[in-house]
């Protein structure tokens, strides 16, 4: 399903839908972003943000990134497609 960036489910709403983390979870880290940008620093991403709070597993932000940011695979078994610089070429 391809939908807009507009229509893209956002990290913390997956994460709640998981039942990972509740509303003041998502909060609290947002809290901390948001306190971050106003003192002028880096801000890490939500999920580093969760991880480090002891909210999230590292295993569980690379199962959400997988869920909203999906690989799509190739169709192609390989054989058909050239590579660039070979002596097929």
């Amino acid at each position: 399903m391809t939908t807009p960036d507009r229509y893209r489910r956002l990290f913390g709403e997956v994460a709640i839908e998981k039942g990972w983390v509740g509303e003041a979870q998502i909060y609290e880290a947002l809290t901390v972003q948001e306190r971050l940008r106003s003192a002028g620093k880096q801000v890490p991403l939500l999920g580093q943000v969760l991880v480090e709070l002891g909210h999230l597993a590292p295993e569980q932000v690379q199962e959400l990134i997988e869920i909203l940011y999906p690989v799509k695979e190739d169709v192609g078994s390989g054989e058909d497609q050239k590579v660039i610089g070979s002596e097929d070429s």
